[in-house]
This record gives C-alpha cells, sequence and structure tokens, in this order.
C-alpha cells in the first residue's frame, strides 16, 4: 500500500494483521490474520473488500473454518 492518510484524523495508515471478530445472529465469528489497514495515531480500523468478503463467505457457511473455541459467555 502506498503512504496513505486516515479520513478521520489524518494520522498515517499502515498494513496489518489482525484479528477481526464479528456477531451475526448471536453467534460469535472470529477470523485470525485478516490484513487490514490501521491508522497509527487514532487506530481507526479498515477492512479491505477482499477480505470483507472472504468474512462474508465463511459466516455463511461456503468456508469451512480452520478450528473451533468455545467460548464462556457471562
Amino acid at each position: 500500500m502506498k503512504d496513505s492518510l486516515c479520513a478521520i484524523c489524518g494520522g498515517k495508515v499502515v498494513d496489518r494483521n489482525e484479528m477481526i471478530d464479528r456477531i451475526v445472529d448471536g453467534r460469535l465469528y472470529l477470523f485470525e490474520n485478516v490484513s487490514v489497514e490501521v491508522c497509527e495515531q487514532c487506530n481507526e480500523t479498515w477492512v479491505p473488500a477482499k477480505e470483507a468478503e472472504r468474512m462474508d463467505k465463511a459466516i455463511h457457511g461456503k468456508i469451512e473454518p480452520k478450528k473451533q473455541n468455545q467460548v464462556p459467555v457471562y
């Protein structure tokens, strides 16, 4: 990615791999090593369309999970 500035605060935006969580219809989905763009100043995070589409396919059962974990709920 070329040097970009944050649309929120004007800080420098960098590429990073992060864990992203989504709750859909009361179910928790965790995505490891998602390639995102993050502002170093305000920590605003953008998920590129390619990654968002992959996550959407997984949520709708078109991609099998690599593993499953039990999550305590309080």
